[in-house]
């Protein structure tokens, strides 16, 4: 999806108030009066700020020093979230005769949009992958990892929360790339690397941070193919410095000591945690891609003796080719697995969605048998195709129906597929559950939001997503029994919304007085005395929704609403007391409209099932300012890490977090289940110079417990502004004009230029225009104004007139010889950079800073620099490079900064500085991207002056 335009306009916030009878807002009390709220208004910045805790990635040597102790981040990367229990497959019922329940489901999903930068619950932005078909599913791999950023990936803990509540585990990845995507074998050397003691260092290492950061194991996907100088002898764990000359690249020793690997760490995690193996290195130690299961790579899967090595295999893709149908590669797969005593159903079946998603052509009749019983489980690489390639909510909701449920949007309508067409993966697998226990409230909400709303009242304008507060969302999409005049349609409602960002929105065709069954959730609880149940929700007219419970023994039973549902949200409650006793399997409503209604409309914004619940005070306690910073050209928005003591009681849900207003109001900020928070570019209310935050805990209930004690942070003196200016071209010939942009602080009130030599001597415009009549070097001179007082700033013999300066400036730099600091293989080396072209680049990977020297040939006069960044090879705009400084040389020694850019943001720049003489150009990018991903990439870099 589209991500959003990041506004650049520095303005105080508007505080539009309402007012929510909210428990307990006030510090560091329980108060119980109603308080006023201030909505917070839309985020003028929605990308991370320099102190955004970041997920992790690493290169094996990283995590080889990785220390939870020593990295700020890791707080928050842990899941709050237990792995809830999902009911027995078996016990389960088929929506239609073509589920099968012992094939599962692998999805190799890109939950991220890179591998680096990622907040680790999100950020105010509403773009987010909130995939919420977990019903479908029976394993998670979080894919990324790149040569550029790091190959070791663990889950980012708002996708290991939300899996976690649906009961799916979640795999990170461990990703060794082709070399001619960057990969290194070193990388693979390291990881394979053993100590004095015969063991491998950096098993404890995926085990340490699995346990640490809460998820289930790991996906290993060993591509690295290349051949390379050497590979230690590890041997017995002692590492001889003598090389093999007759080993180069990969080899069966690393095949071997990946074996090993595996097998100790299923040993030191007792079997706690996963191990996926991907079908990609034989035991010969080729790269050599089976797509099925053969005695090439069946060592991963058991060793000599049959003893279980990894817990799956993901099969590649290709036995769904022409050329290999005749092998029916899934068929064999599946009588080797039972040759071998393996599952057949631990082997999944590689399907490649990324780029066609649902209309990916496959060859179904080779994943089942005659009869339409699926020979292996099913592998999805990247279904997260539905969010990638659609432009608006809407049609990724559309997409991801067509995608897991079927194109009637009701798997009890699912049938074998016919020839290569998509049947939707509801044809296969059976819907699962995770509501095996009370309390159950779900507020129908994926995650992310235009707005917020806090019952019912919407409290923030602002843009966010958080994965870790979607709730579990219906199982069945959609299913409904009507009466024949009565239609409806579902949608998410992301305009209004009882708690959170989003309702669903039922609208259609109603008959009056006839009823509309809706089935909704799948589950097993078991119902007690004290149990309370009720709906919220909102119609067009009046409208009854009477719950419907299936018990274990698929008998249904009807309890009717107390009341009516109006026009405002309404909360209606059930006597379900004659079902105590009673195991619940089926949750859903009967709908019935009280007038007739062609544009009949229901929003429902809440299902809550609560027993008695013990009374418990919640509180916030100890909330710290871990750190707060500012952006660097006005401190006008603030980037702060909150945390908190972690409050212990079962009955918490999550907390808010607010801005104390001035007047008193409360302004929300966020909402999380974990005991710390990031608040990204929180915006400066005009005057202000100190602004306070508090944290209030929410139980399952939605009731609101004692706040915490304020804390404070102060801002940065902002108020006199800062002078700042550019020039469109510094070297001109004589009677050329020079347009002058002014760039200073936002609070500047007004402006003063002075030009020497110029045919004005000075303006107060915001971009004069002045133009220099004889040859010569001139300054430039200008102070910023306002109430609070003045800052100057002037540059000296900026402006060079010469009469060898005619016409436009000559390209200095095409075909230069050039130097670099590393890059990455010889189709991206830095003479790219300066070949003319925009299909071809220098790109370099590892720890910034990255450099790249242009050696002119001899001395020239040079005053520009047009450098094209990722977006302008067509990349996307989060890799033009953030930061970066320009210096120049005439002996290559002795280098004096030109340029120094913190803050870019395009695709292509020109920087424009004083004339001055150079044969070496060196530019250094220090912040590669606009995130955290470390590979700089440049596609031109063009230096201009005289010939």
């Amino acid at each position: 999806m589209k991500k959003s335009e990041i506004g650049k306009a520095s303005v105080a916030v508007l505080l539009a108030t309402t007012t929510l009878a909210l428990t307990g807002c006030q510090s560091g009390e329980s108060a119980k009066n109603d308080i006023k709220f201030a909505e917070t208004e839309k985020s003028k910045i929605d990308k991370g700020m320099d102190n955004q805790p970041e997920s992790s990635y690493w290169f094996p040597e990283d995590l080889l020093k990785w220390d939870a102790k020593k990295d700020l981040d890791a707080k928050y990367n842990t899941s709050t979230i237990p792995l809830a229990k999902r009911v027995d497959k078996k016990e389960l019922p088929k929506s239609n005769k073509t589920q099968n329940d012992e094939m599962k489901v692998a999805a190799l999903s890109i939950m991220n949009s890179s591998t680096s930068g990622n907040a680790p619950r999100g950020i105010n932005n509403f773009d987010a992958n909130v995939f919420s078909n977990w019903q479908y599913i029976d394993q998670l791999v979080y894919w990324g990892g790149s040569s550029g950023e790091g190959i070791i990936v663990p889950p980012s803990p708002d996708v290991i929360d939300v899996a976690h509540k649906n009961g799916v585990p979640v795999l990170g990845t461990i990703f060794f790339p082709q070399t001619a995507h960057g990969g290194k074998l070193e990388w693979l050397d390291t990881f394979l690397k053993k100590d004095n003691d015969n063991e491998f260092p950096i098993v404890d290492k995926m085990i340490e941070v699995a346990d640490y950061y809460g998820f289930d194991g790991w996906f290993i996907n060993q591509e690295t193919d290349t051949e390379v100088t050497s590979f230690d002898d590890v041997k017995d764990g002692k590492e001889k410095t003598e090389k093999k000359s007759d080993e180069k690249g990969l080899s069966k020793e690393h095949a071997d000591l990946m074996q090993e690997l595996i097998a100790e760490f299923k040993t030191k995690s007792d079997d706690k945690q996963e191990i996926m193996w991907y079908d990609s290195m034989t035991s010969d130690g080729k790269m050599d891609w089976q797509n099925a299961l053969t005695d090439q790579n069946k060592a991963y899967m058991v060793d000599a003796d049959l003893n279980p090595l990894a817990d799956s295999m993901f099969l590649n893709f290709w036995w769904n080719t022409d050329k290999l149908a005749e092998k029916e590669l899934l068929k064999a797969s599946n009588e080797k697995a039972k040759d071998l005593k393996v599952n057949p159903y631990d082997l999944y079946a590689g399907i490649d969605v990324q780029e066609n998603g649902y209309m990916t052509p496959v060859k179904w009749d080779l994943f089942t048998d005659s009869k339409g019983t699926p020979l292996t489980s099913l592998g999805l690489y990247v279904p997260t195709w539905t969010h990638e390639s659609s432009s608006n909510p809407d049609e990724f909701q559309e997409k991801e129906s067509m995608f897991w449920v079927n194109g009637q949007g009701d798997s009890s309508k699912s049938e074998l597929p016919k020839g290569e067409e998509w049947p939707g993966i509801s044809t296969f697998s059976v819907e699962q559950t995770a509501i095996t226990e009370l309390p159950f409230v779900t507020n129908f909400n994926l995650g992310n939001g235009f707005n917020y709303f806090i019952n019912g009242e919407k409290v923030s304008s602002r843009e966010w997503n958080n994965r870790s507060m979607q709730d579990i969302m219906p199982t069945y999409r959609w299913q409904f029994e009507h009466n024949k005049n009565n239609k409806l349609d579902v949608t998410m409602d992301y305009a209004d919304a009882f708690n959170g960002g989003n309702a669903l929105k039922l609208r259609g065709n109603m008959a009056k007085g006839q009823p509309s069954q809706m089935k909704l959730y799948e589950s097993k609880v078991k119902l007690g005395k004290d149990l309370k149940v009720t709906t919220t929700a909102k119609a067009n007219v009046k409208t009854d929704v009477n719950l419907v419970l299936t018990y274990d023994n698929k008998k249904t039973e009807t309890f009717k609403a107390d009341k009516a549902i109006g026009e405002e949200w309404t909360t209606v409650s059930y006597d379900v007391k004659k079902a105590a006793g009673k195991t619940v399997t089926g949750i859903g409503y009967e709908i019935t409209a009280q007038e007739k209604s062609d544009t009949f409309e229901l929003k429902l914004g809440q299902l809550s099932m609560l027993p008695e619940i013990k009374k418990e005070e919640l509180s916030v306690d100890d909330l710290t300012i871990e750190e707060a910073i500012f952006d660097e050209e006005e401190s006008n928005f603030a980037g702060v890490r909150l945390y908190w003591k972690e409050s212990k009681e079962d009955s918490l849900s999550h907390y808010e977090i607010y801005r104390v207003n001035e007047d008193k109001t409360r302004s929300f900020l966020g909402a999380t289940p974990s005991s710390n928070f990031y608040i990204n570019a929180l915006e400066r209310q005009k005057d202000v110079t100190k602004t306070k935050f508090e944290v209030v805990p929410v139980d399952v209930a939605g009731e609101r417990g004692k706040a915490s004690k304020a804390v404070t942070m102060d801002w940065p003196d902002n108020t006199v502004p800062k002078a700042n200016f550019s020039a469109s071209r510094t070297l001109i010939a004589p009677g050329e004009k020079v347009t002058f942009t002014d760039k200073s602080s936002s609070n500047t009130d007004s402006i003063k230029w002075e030009f020497e030599g110029g045919d004005i001597k000075g303006s107060t415009d915001k971009e004069p225009v002045v133009t220099y009549a004889k040859e010569g070097t001139y300054s430039v001179k200008m102070v910023a104004k306002n109430k609070s007082g003045e800052t100057p700033l002037e540059m000296e013999k900026l402006i060079t007139v010469s009469n060898d300066a005619k016409g436009d400036l000559a390209l200095l730099s095409k075909g230069a010889k050039t130097e670099a600091s590393s890059f990455v293989n010889d189709g991206e080396a830095p003479q790219f950079a300066v070949d003319g072209k925009m299909d071809t680049k220098w790109c370099a990977t590892g720890n910034p800073p990255h450099a790249l020297t242009v050696d002119l040939g001899s001395v020239k006069t040079i005053s520009e620099v047009h450098i094209g960044h990722a977006e302008a090879g067509g990349e996307g705009p989060d890799m033009n490079t953030r930061a970066y400084s320009i210096e120049v040389s005439e002996d290559g020694k002795e280098f004096k900064q030109v340029t120094r850019v913190i803050n870019n943001e395009k695709g292509e720049t020109v920087d424009t500085f004083a004339a001055t003489k150079a044969q070496f150009v060196r530019f250094t990018a220090d912040k590669p991207t606009q995130g955290a991903d470390s590979a700089v990439r440049i596609y031109d870099f063009g230096v201009y002056g005289l010939k």
